[in-house]
């Protein structure tokens, strides 16, 4: 977002020291390392950093319509205590890996409306901290894009999605949160929801009717799930698992 200037924390007098974080790693994937830098200048007074902190963080919706922001995972700097002198500059690196089940931000190349963002926390001193935030672009993985391209031949195409205040009963889950996909037919008209719950060896994909209004997941439609291993991506046709989730959805009743 470019470098912000951090009033108050270099003295009265002067250019404040500034601070920008900058994420190198373009779009990764869930599971995948992440890795950037961020850049301190300490103005005419210089910049004492007691603490630097830096956590993926994403907006959750809660089942009584409020946001939060939610902790995904944290990255960790190369340093954390330094002291930047007066115009001077110093570039801390970071690094990281986003879990299985980080939030994806898009789809195809395609946003999908989720808000992520890598939060930069810098601490000088008691009751003196500042924020620097930075939009994080997450890519969906080959095994979703299967999915989800394996839907849209069958008509039901993603719209958007959202990061839900629930939890999957009988599944182990890091959080309980997680992200649902809303799809729609050629017409613009909501028909289904997509769940994946991942893991290094691949996901179980859970598909139910529309219920946007919904957040709960025992108060939605039933689901139907279907599991896909990462290695089947690209070798099997994942048209006939889809269908037959798809027909299983047609026989439910709610």
């Amino acid at each position: 977002m470019g470098l912000r200037r951090l009033l108050g924390l270099g003295g009265d007098d002067g250019d404040p020291p500034e601070i920008d974080t900058r994420i190198a790693t373009f779009a990764p994937q869930p599971g995948q390392r992440i890795e950037g830098e961020v850049l301190l200048r300490g103005g005419s007074a210089g910049l004492k950093v007691e603490g630097l902190y830096l956590h993926v963080v994403g907006k959750v919706l809660g089942w009584n319509g409020s946001v939060e922001d939610r902790e995904w995972a944290y990255l960790s700097p190369s340093r954390s205590y330094l002291d930047v002198a007066p115009g001077t500059e110093e570039r801390i690196g970071f690094h990281g890996r986003l879990p299985w089940d980080c939030p994806i931000t898009e789809v195809d190349g395609r946003t999908v409306g989720v808000d992520l963002s890598l939060t930069t926390t810098l601490s000088s001193g008691p009751q003196r901290s500042v924020r620097d935030i930075d939009l994080v672009h997450v890519a969906a993985p080959p095994l979703h894009e299967a999915v989800l391209s394996a839907l849209r031949v069958e008509g039901h195409r993603v719209a958007d999605a959202q990061l839900l205040d629930s939890s999957i009963p009988e599944v182990d889950l890091r959080h309980s949160w997680i992200q649902t996909f809303h799809l729609e037919d050629g017409t613009g008209v909501p028909s289904s929801e997509v769940t994946f719950v991942n893991n290094p060896v691949g996901a179980m994909v859970y598909v139910r009717r529309a219920a946007r209004h919904l957040t709960r997941w025992d108060e939605k439609p039933p689901a139907v799930p279907f599991p896909v291993a990462h290695h089947e991506t690209g070798e099997v046709d994942l048209g006939p698992r889809v269908r037959e989730a798809l027909d299983q959805l047609d026989r439910l009743r709610y």
